[in-house]
């Protein structure tokens, strides 16, 4: 498996290009770009000039991140053109065919009030519905999508076998996971991953890998994400797991810490190179580009 770096860990400290030149000199795989972190880039830089860098860097793209669903989304009474979400996918494809990244996290719709107050199963139709949809428009731009599990409870998409269904009922090659350690652990602080070799293991197109604080659930929350074998989810089972399914691609740190903010660029990428090359050493599953 591969060492990778998700620009969520230092957004509000960095900017992607910083984040590139760091990611390359700390010795990173591969890098998770953020879409709200490109769009500032594109204000004053271009495509071709993230075409040129990665041309020249041993620092490969792998992810754009993240495209979240609303239920409405794709409904066949309204027009797409102008939706926020058709916008954000749209760049990640067009972002991704200039720069050579293949792959964009989709994110399942969450509920603003804090719970999920809808019918599950209608919001598993919806997902369906409109990643098949998506799953078309994203063939010419040779990308795939990985939908991302959220275990909070404003999530209408909370564990692996939620996500297997929605996957497996959307049925197309270019449709499959990213499997996030926390994600799995917020759902009744589950350290549990045996379902994950319950699923199609070539549909696992990505990983995120990060520990989190020992709280009670109801203070769980993204915020509380921390380094991988700093905190309670239990990282070492999961890279087994995942190992075991027959995977060999990214591990893709990710943490939305208000306290890395706080840090400088370098450190958090430093950290962030060191735990995931430390977990992965350890499991026996690193690989290096």
């Amino acid at each position: 498996m591969y060492t990778s770096y998700n620009e969520a860990c230092g957004k509000d400290c960095s900017d992607l290009m910083t984040d590139l030149k760091l990611c390359e000199k700390a010795g990173m795989d591969y890098i998770e770009i953020r879409l709200d972190m490109l769009r500032d880039f594109l204000k004053t830089g271009t495509l071709e000039e993230l075409t040129d860098f990665f041309a020249k860097s041993r620092l490969k793209p792998h992810a754009i991140n993240a495209v979240y669903l609303r239920q409405d989304f794709l409904k066949e009474d309204t027009d797409a053109a102008d939706d926020p979400v058709m916008q954000d996918f749209l760049l990640a494809c067009e972002a991704g065919k200039a720069i050579g990244s293949h792959y964009m996290i989709i994110v399942p719709p969450l509920d603003p009030s804090g719970v999920f107050t809808g019918d599950v199963q209608e919001a598993e139709k919806d997902c369906i519905r409109i990643l098949k949809k998506l799953s078309e428009f994203a063939r010419p731009y040779e990308m795939n999508l990985c939908f991302e599990l959220v275990g909070l409870k404003k999530s209408c998409v909370r564990t692996i076998e939620a996500a297997d269904r929605i996957v497996r009922a959307v049925d197309e090659d270019n449709v499959g996971f990213v499997f996030d350690s926390y994600n799995i652990y917020l759902c009744g602080k589950c350290n549990d991953f045996s379902k994950i070799r319950e699923v199609q293991p070539e549909k696992i197109f990505a990983v995120h890998l990060m520990s989190a604080d020992d709280v009670p659930e109801e203070e769980m929350g993204q915020d509380k994400r921390c380094f991988p074998g700093e905190g309670v989810v239990d990282t070492d089972t999961f890279l087994k797991t995942l190992g075991e399914t027959g995977y060999n691609g990214m591990v893709s740190v990710e943490t939305f810490r208000p306290q890395y903010w706080r840090q400088t660029p370098e450190w958090v990428i430093e950290n962030a190179y060191r735990t995931v090359h430390e977990a992965l050493k350890k499991n026996d599953c690193l690989s290096y580009l």
